[in-house]
């Protein structure tokens, strides 16, 4: 009697946690080790190749905003059929990306106040808000980047690294690689709340069952 109650109670507890808590999501191919498979590409007068184990955007003759897009979670149309949902676990959105300079562009003029720049976007899949996580100018030094996502943990989204042709005289390229969801800390990891009353209330059921047994026996 007392393990078939145990069990039930387990059984029970499993099904709450997995109830209340969600998986966290993964990014398809981050690394790009053989190709570009999980990502969708659209140009506009640029161009996205697959490069010695990077995503390799680059602009084109003449300005042009959008001029190569990478993007993950949806196709370029909002449609949405494979958005990414994020869940516990997914705090950062962290890649690297590296810029270099393709030469002067004789269809530019030179004039526009702006270099060309690398913009990450998120859209929302319900609607909810897009937003500008980062804009990265293609004369900056860093190659590093990481993006705090803690607003937006139960969101489906798409992420879109989108290379923008500005009218300044030059042409750009930028490969992006090790594109990747990490949780906060992997060393220590809270123990979330209402998990930790699960466990509790787990500890109170077979205690109660102990009790109950022991007075049938006896």
């Amino acid at each position: 009697m007392f393990k078939k109650r145990l069990l039930l109670s387990t059984v029970a507890i499993l099904a709450i946690l997995l109830s209340n808590f969600a998986f966290a999501a993964s990014i398809v191919n981050g690394n790009f080790n053989t190709d570009l498979t999980g990502w969708d590409v659209l140009t506009n007068g640029g161009s996205v190749q697959w490069d010695a184990g990077s995503a390799m955007l680059s602009t084109g003759s003449g300005d042009a905003p959008y001029s190569s897009v990478l993007v993950q979670g949806d196709d370029g149309n909002f449609s949405f059929n494979n958005p990414l949902l994020l869940g516990p676990g997914d705090d950062f959105l962290k890649f690297d990306a590296s810029f270099l300079s393709l030469g002067a562009d004789a269809q530019e003029t030179g004039a526009g106040l702006f270099a060309d720049n690398l913009q990450l976007w998120l859209y929302d899949a319900n609607n909810l808000g897009d937003v500008l996580l980062a804009e990265i100018d293609a004369l900056t030094n860093a190659t590093s980047f990481s993006i705090s996502l803690a607003s937006y943990i139960g969101h489906s989204v798409a992420f879109s690294f989108e290379l923008n042709d500005e009218n300044d005289g030059l042409d750009s390229k930028v490969a992006l690689d090790n594109i990747r969801l990490e949780q906060a800390s992997i060393n220590t990891v809270p123990l979330p709340s209402t998990l930790l009353l699960v466990i509790i209330g787990w500890f109170g059921l077979v205690r109660n069952v102990v009790r109950a047994d022991q007075k049938v026996q006896s």
